[in-house]
């Protein structure tokens, strides 16, 4: 009898936790909750090790080089420093996985640093795609996108909805990369490293490129 086809699921995430200490002294917190997947198919177990890999290195980081500045930084009015990733699913349907993570270090400064990955899978496969490939095809498809997102920017500033630094449009052409971008329902969610295009305040500046043809 022929088994019926399942479709891919999330199954419990990855997580780790460990509080790093000098006697009583907490110096460094790393927490890190990562995607894995329901499935024993070569495509998804390899989503699963990428995933696990990912995590790994930026533990080695805070665990070895955040750690000893975390050490060197040590006093009594030094408050505790902090490490975490974690991710958010934004897609996850028609044999498409997307997702967002996003790595922090609070480190007592004024702003914690923040970076955010963002990634899309054909599941149960396990072939990452590139936004290329979800847009029209044609040759120039820089063009567009960016034409999109500087017609989005344009429009938040006209409404006052947010600051952009001077000289935006030609910062979202030259910081643009085709890597930074997920999906969501309503097509690809395109962004900006904080403070590349924009003040702190804004976050990572985040762009709907609809993928219709």
């Amino acid at each position: 009898m022929k088994k019926a086809n399942v479709e891919p699921q999330l199954a419990q995430p990855g997580t780790y936790r460990k509080v790093f200490r000098d006697g009583e002294t907490v110096l460094l917190t790393v927490t890190q909750r990562w995607p894995r997947l329901a499935g024993d198919s070569p495509g998804l177990r390899r989503i699963d090790r990428y995933y696990d890999a990912l995590a790994e290195r930026w533990r080695k980081r805070w665990e070895g080089p955040l750690l000893e500045r975390a050490k060197a930084a040590a006093g009594p009015d030094t408050p505790p420093w902090e490490a975490a990733l974690d991710f958010t699913v934004t897609l996850f349907q028609d044999g498409l996985f997307s997702l967002w993570l996003e790595a922090s270090e609070d480190t007592g400064e004024r702003r914690p640093r923040r970076v955010r990955m963002g990634d899309v899978w054909r599941v149960p496969s396990g072939v990452p795609v590139t936004l290329r490939e979800l847009l029209p095809p044609q040759r120039w498809w820089r063009g567009p996108v960016l034409e999109e997102v500087r017609r989005q920017i344009g429009g938040r500033v006209s409404a006052g909805e947010s600051v952009f630094y001077e000289g935006w449009p030609q910062l979202a052409s030259r910081l643009f990369s085709p890597d930074r971008f997920y999906l969501t329902e309503q097509g690809a969610a395109v962004f900006y490293p904080m403070e590349s295009i924009a003040p702190a305040l804004e976050g990572f500046p985040t762009f709907s490129i609809p993928l219709g043809t």
